[in-house]
């Protein structure tokens, strides 16, 4: 069983500003309902920055929870209201799968 500090060395999140106009939230490791008050904190940092373009980057993410993917949805509204663009990037085969059968690929562009 891992310890804490193993499991906060696992799922870390953190921003990249790609340029002036666009910023990453890269999260890893497991987006479980647990982790939703984090996540919802990188979430909110990013739309404070003003970048026009926000993207999710999932390179290290294994799984969404529902609870994940209810806040992605939120997101994505609050980003349309500000006249961002929310875009997922990264995706291993299996995350792209899942999200093109729940039909994220019909609300978000998922590069």
């Amino acid at each position: 069983m891992g310890s804490a500090k193993e499991k906060e060395e696992q799922d870390v999140t953190r921003l990249r500003e790609v340029s002036p106009e666009e910023v990453e939230v890269i999260p890893e490791g497991n987006l479980s309902r647990e982790d939703m008050t984090d996540f919802q904190s990188w979430l909110d940092r990013a739309i404070q920055g003003g970048h026009r373009l926000i993207a999710l980057n999932f390179k290290g993410v294994n799984t969404l929870s529902s609870s994940a993917i209810g806040k992605i949805l939120h997101f994505k509204r609050t980003c349309d209201e500000l006249g961002r663009r929310l875009v997922i990037r990264n995706c291993n085969p299996e995350m792209l799968q899942l999200l093109k059968m729940i039909k994220f690929d019909a609300l978000i562009q998922i590069e």
